[in-house]
């Protein structure tokens, strides 16, 4: 599969999961349900370049972790978003490396901002996920993930950080 298509996949998925998020914490919508769609889209997107990409899986399963073990994934929508992402590994992936144990770890530090209280200049490594994009770009540099997973992740990000500031227009 083409990077380019990869790339439009990951700014989908990074928009959909703000969204997703933006749906249950902005909201004033009173069905916290509407967000199912859009977490199981993602979901099923974030699974599908697990699946064909080798860097996305790695990086985006070290995400997932991340999420997990900083409870990040706490609502409907993520919830629905997740098991859209186990089911595409669960019937296609066969292997689980240990890489993304680490990426999670790095992944996890990057949400610590969430549940400690940083300030002065760490906030804006926090704020930007600074973490998780110099230990990503150290496993490049160290030949332990490609090129692409650190062109995904700033792809990811960067429809986040749009989404995000379209949604704070809207959901207030």
């Amino acid at each position: 599969m083409s990077l380019l298509t990869i790339l439009i996949i990951s700014f989908l998925s990074g928009s959909l999961i703000k969204f997703t998020d933006d749906i249950s914490d902005k909201s004033i919508i009173a069905n916290p349900f509407i967000s199912i769609p859009f977490g199981l889209a993602y979901g099923l997107l974030m699974g599908y370049l697990m699946m064909i990409d080798t860097s996305a899986s790695y990086l985006f399963g070290g995400i997932v972790l991340g999420c997990l073990i900083t409870g990040k994934i706490n609502n409907t929508g993520h919830y629905f978003g997740l098991s859209g992402i186990l089911i595409i590994n669960f019937l296609y992936v066969d292997t689980l490396s240990p890489l993304v144990l680490l990426i999670g770890a790095i992944a996890a530090f990057d949400e610590l901002k969430d549940i400690i209280n940083i300030s002065g200049p760490l906030k804006f490594i926090f704020d930007y996920r600074m973490t998780l994009k110099i230990g990503i770009f150290v496993l490049v540099i160290l030949n332990f993930l490609e090129l692409n997973a650190l062109i995904i992740l700033l792809v990811f990000d960067l429809a986040y950080i749009l989404t995000d500031s379209l949604t704070s227009r809207f959901f207030k």
